[in-house]
């Protein structure tokens, strides 16, 4: 049981966070039963662990009731979303790129649907996998008059720069994987045509296969960081100091 409810984690620029010296952390960190609790409209990059645990959006330990979306998230080290383990919680319509290690992680199996992922743009140019740790429990279906679907992929926007299409678990392709499991219905493997990602700008491009798995774009630059009361959002953010000379 907790008290913890309808808590907003919205429009902030979180960057620099780990510098290789810490683990277990995320940009947005959230932990046990919050029911309408949302994480929104938030900036999140350069989240680098010393071992494990560099997340841009981590449900960890029971994490329940939470809703994420419109989040930017990119060049972290272990995964732009991870859930350890917890009960309906909702990502979507996010913005996840560039993980050096998995894209999602998921991590506990559990005997019940831990989150829905739907209506998001994955993408990435690295040696880094889509979907990565333990991806059981997916197979839509009953055994023993019990849910064998303990999560729900899709529809979402898959793309490995390199073009290759060969990226779920096993590799697989998304027809496979859509045939072996039932997850990602109405899902994507294309291009999302942003504007320049090697230079951090993922606007969209008029003509975007977004459109076509729900995603609705959002301003995840101009709407960040801190503000003056009537004024418009500054850009510009005081520098975040650097920690034992890393950078």
């Amino acid at each position: 049981p907790s008290r913890s409810h309808h808590n907003e984690v919205a429009f902030n620029h979180m960057h620099h966070i780990g510098q290789g010296v810490l683990s277990d952390m995320g940009g947005v960190y959230t932990l046990g039963i919050s029911p309408g609790t949302t994480v929104h409209d938030n900036y999140i990059h350069h989240v680098h662990a010393y071992d494990y645990g560099g997340w841009g959006l981590y449900t960890d330990e029971g994490s329940t009731g939470i809703r994420m979306y419109n989040n930017l998230v990119y060049s972290v080290k272990t995964g732009g979303f991870h859930q350890h383990y917890g009960r309906e919680n909702v990502i979507e319509n996010n913005i996840f790129v560039n993980s050096l290690k998995d894209q999602v992680q998921r991590t506990r199996d559990e005997q019940h649907l831990s989150f829905w992922f739907r209506k998001n743009i994955i993408y990435w140019d690295n040696d880094g996998t889509l979907l990565g740790n333990n991806w059981k429990g997916g197979v839509r279906g009953e055994k023993d008059g019990k849910p064998t679907q303990h999560y729900e992929l899709g529809p979402n926007l898959y793309w490995h720069a390199s073009g290759k299409q060969d990226i779920f678990p096993g590799k697989k392709t998304l027809a496979q994987w859509q045939a072996e499991t039932g997850q990602d219905a109405g899902s994507l493997v294309a291009d999302p045509l942003f504007e320049n990602p090697a230079a951090g700008d993922f606007r969209l491009k008029p003509g975007s296969p977004a459109a076509r798995v729900g995603f609705k774009p959002f301003d995840a630059y101009g709407a960040t960081g801190p503000r003056d009361p009537g004024q418009l959002p500054e850009r510009a953010v005081r520098p975040v100091p650097t920690m034992y000379g890393m950078k």
